[in-house]
């Protein structure tokens, strides 16, 4: 099976999943035309743009038996490749990642915290899904906050959790500082919650021992390392789940506090080790938290374990052969 993956690389994860394909044998590549600040370094991922994509796409589509698109995306903008992609046969599926399906009136109705305004306006949204979902008949999303918004389109959706490549997460469980550190690293202060981390930070400042760092406008690598240093690592506290923040941080064995839906939730293993916490409680759920380092430590301890059941990346893959294989 030969497997391509293109053309947006979200969260590392294109990279992550060529990776691991090629390690169980498949001939598998990713092309990117979205590059950011944060650089991931993926071997197997060509970075390149629209111009150059455009002149080998017969030759991608030629030698390829499943077409793997990220983010709402084809080939070519507007996705007017589509049709022609559906004609050859190949396998198609798509990969939502959440701005780009995520509607203002959807927000509205499930989520108790509004969230800014994604790529699209809600009635572009409903445009691309319906014009992708007559052509490519599967999805993929990566938790129950994403099923609602992609259900109604595609004759059948898949829930696949974030991959995370193991090896490059050594543990370094919380208790080791002598005064825990804090870590909040926002892509999208807005849609991360951070004015509301900031302000729980101000109110248990002086009340109980910590430090705290946001980190911003850093590469990938520069992330990860002062990631290990911390003892507890907030992520998104407003969207509803959690994003690959999370995973790498209780890769890492760190403490994971974000907002996770009831209803999400439910769809989650029941050993999810998030300490869940939203805007009108962060302070209260940080302060318990700094009051108990033993609990700190178990917390590490389960969230290492807990990525090691489900989020590694040869996990992932292995799920992911078989949606391929039902294509």
């Amino acid at each position: 099976m030969k497997i391509v993956h293109c053309p947006t690389e979200i969260a590392g994860q294109m990279g992550t999943l060529c990776n691991e394909l090629r390690k169980k044998g498949y001939e598998t590549a990713g092309f990117n035309w979205f590059h950011s600040y944060i650089n991931y370094n993926h071997k197997h991922v060509v970075n390149t743009d629209l111009f150059e994509l455009k002149n080998v796409i017969s030759d991608i589509v030629a030698s390829a038996d499943v077409l793997h698109f990220h983010n709402g995306n084809t080939f070519l903008t507007g996705n007017y490749d589509l049709p022609s992609l559906a004609e050859t046969g190949k396998k198609l599926v798509m990969q939502h990642w959440g701005s780009d399906v995520r509607t203002a009136g959807n927000v509205k109705k499930y989520n108790p915290y509004p969230l800014p305004i994604g790529y699209y306006s809600d009635e572009k949204i409903h445009e691309h899904l319906a014009f992708n979902s007559k052509y490519i008949k599967t999805a993929i999303v990566q938790d129950g906050e994403m099923v609602n918004h992609v259900a109604d389109f595609y004759e059948k959706v898949y829930i696949m959790p974030l991959a995370c490549n193991l090896e490059k997460f050594t543990p370094r469980y919380p208790g080791e500082n002598n005064v825990p550190v804090i870590i909040h690293a926002p892509t999208n202060r807005e849609f991360k919650g951070s004015e509301h981390v900031e302000a729980a930070i101000e109110k248990i400042r002086g009340k109980v021992p910590f430090e705290y760092q946001m980190v911003e406008k850093k590469s990938h690598a520069e992330a990860l390392s002062m990631y290990s240093k911390s003892d507890i690592i907030i992520d998104q506290i407003m969207c509803g789940s959690y994003g690959m923040l999370s995973v790498e941080g209780m890769a890492m064995g760190k403490a994971v506090v974000a907002f996770v839906r009831d209803d999400v939730k439910e769809k989650f293993p029941s050993d999810l080790p998030i300490v869940i916490a939203n805007p009108d409680n962060l302070d209260q759920v940080l302060t318990d938290l700094l009051k108990d380092r033993d609990r700190l430590t178990e917390i590490g301890k389960a969230s290492r374990k807990y990525v090691e059941k489900y989020h590694a990346s040869s996990v992932v893959a292995d799920y992911l052969l078989e949606i391929y294989k039902s294509l």
